[in-house]
C-alpha cells in the first residue's frame, strides 16, 4: 500500500503547478492577451501547459530555483545558454506579458 504522506506530497505539487498555470493565464488575460490553460486535469497536452496568443509555454514551479537564473543588481533579465544550445531569456512574467501585449497592440493596428 502507498504511504499516505507521499500521496499527499504529490497532490500538493500538482496543486502548486495548477496554481501557476492559472496565474499565468489570468495575468495574460488581464493585459488583453488570448490565453488558455491547456493542461487541465493533468492531461499533459503534448504542445505545452498554457497557450498565449497561439504560442505554447510550459509552466515549472519549484520550491527554489537556482540563484544564478535570477536577475541581480538592476538587471531586467538574464540571458542563459547551455553548451551547444540556444540562448534563452529569463525575465519577470508580468513584464513578459506586458511586452507581449504591446507587440499584439502594434500588430493589430
Amino acid at each position: 500500500m502507498k504511504d499516505p504522506k507521499k500521496v499527499r506530497q504529490g497532490r500538493r505539487n500538482r496543486q502548486r503547478g495548477a496554481e501557476l498555470q492559472r496565474y499565468a493565464v489570468r495575468t495574460a488575460k488581464e493585459v488583453g492577451l488570448e490565453a488558455y490553460n491547456r493542461d487541465r486535469g493533468g492531461a499533459q497536452h503534448e504542445l505545452g501547459d498554457i497557450e498565449i496568443e497561439g504560442k505554447w509555454y510550459g509552466c515549472k514551479r519549484r520550491k527554489t530555483i537556482a540563484s544564478w537564473l535570477k536577475p541581480e543588481k538592476q538587471e531586467d533579465g538574464v540571458v542563459i545558454r547551455e553548451d551547444r544550445g540556444r540562448a534563452m531569456m529569463v525575465i519577470d512574467y508580468d513584464k513578459f506579458v506586458w511586452m507581449l501585449s504591446i507587440v499584439k497592440e502594434k500588430l493589430d493596428v
